[in-house]
C-alpha cells in the first residue's frame, strides 16, 4: 500500500531557485590618459639645445629662454670626454651645448728636435659659430678639439730644439693654436668648419721639461742671461 500511494503521488517541481551569496563585480580603475600639461626646457645663458622631430626635422634653441617640446620631438645628445689628459675613458651625456666662452683644459706631450720631453698644461677659450644646426655635427667636439691642438703641436715642436722652445714656449704655443698676430695685434684663432668651433683664446698654463737635469741648465742659462743683461745695462749707463 505505501508503495502504491508513493507512486500514485503527484511530483512537485520547483519554478525558481535562489542562491545563497550575491555576486560582487571585480574592481576597476579608470587611466586618465591625457596629459596636464608638455615638457618644458629651461636654456640658460650661453648654452643651446637642439630639437629633432620623428619626421627628422631639427631646431635650434638658444638660451636664456624657456622653451616646450611638441609631442614628436627629442632633445639631441652629446658625448663629451673628460680628464686631463682629455680622453674617452669616462664620457658626459649632455643635451646642452655650452656655445660662448667655453672652457675645454688639456694636458698635451710633445718631444723637441733634441728628443727632450715637455708637458704643456692648456686652458682653450672657444665659441660657436657659423649656422646653430652646424654645432651639433660632432657628437663629442671635445675630442675633435683636444686631438686637433696636439697634433699641432706635436708637430711643431719636434721641429725645434728645447733651448729655442723653453726661451718663448707661451708665445710659440699661442702662435700654433691661435696663428700670429696681425698689425694690431690680435690673433685670427683657429675654425673648425665640421661644426663651427673656434678657438678664441689659449691660455699656457704650465710648461714642464721632462728631464730634470736639463731643465736645470735651462734655468741656469736663464739666469745667466737675466745677469749679462742687467750687467751690461749698468755698463752702458756708466
Amino acid at each position: 500500500e505505501r508503495s502504491a500511494v508513493s507512486q500514485d503521488a503527484p511530483a512537485v517541481l520547483a519554478d525558481e531557485f535562489t542562491r545563497g551569496s550575491t555576486y560582487t563585480e571585480p574592481r576597476t580603475v579608470t587611466l586618465d590618459t591625457k596629459f596636464a600639461g608638455v615638457p618644458a626646457i629651461d636654456i640658460w645663458t650661453g648654452y643651446a639645445v637642439m630639437l629633432v622631430s620623428k619626421t627628422g626635422e631639427r631646431r635650434v634653441e638658444i638660451g636664456p629662454k624657456t622653451i616646450l617640446l611638441s609631442y614628436d620631438e627629442t632633445l639631441e645628445a652629446l658625448q663629451m670626454s673628460t680628464g686631463t689628459p682629455k680622453s674617452t675613458d669616462e664620457l658626459v651625456r649632455t643635451v646642452y651645448l655650452r656655445v660662448k666662452n667655453n672652457q675645454v683644459s688639456d694636458l698635451v706631450y710633445a718631444e723637441t728636435s733634441d728628443h727632450v720631453m715637455v708637458s704643456i698644461w692648456l686652458s682653450l677659450r672657444v665659441n660657436f659659430e657659423s649656422t646653430p644646426e652646424q654645432w651639433f655635427e660632432v657628437e663629442n667636439y671635445v675630442k675633435t678639439l683636444t686631438d686637433h691642438v696636439r697634433s699641432l703641436l706635436k708637430s711643431h715642436v719636434r721641429r725645434v730644439p728645447i733651448e729655442e722652445f723653453y726661451a718663448r714656449s707661451e708665445d710659440f704655443i699661442r702662435d700654433v693654436i691661435l696663428g700670429t698676430k696681425s698689425d694690431d695685434g690680435a690673433r685670427p684663432g683657429r675654425l673648425f668648419p665640421e661644426n663651427g668651433m673656434r678657438i678664441t683664446d689659449a691660455e699656457v698654463l704650465q710648461v714642464q721639461v721632462g728631464d730634470e737635469r736639463i731643465a736645470g741648465l735651462l734655468a741656469e742659462a736663464q739666469r745667466s742671461a737675466v745677469e749679462s743683461n742687467i750687467e751690461l745695462g749698468k755698463a752702458e749707463k756708466e
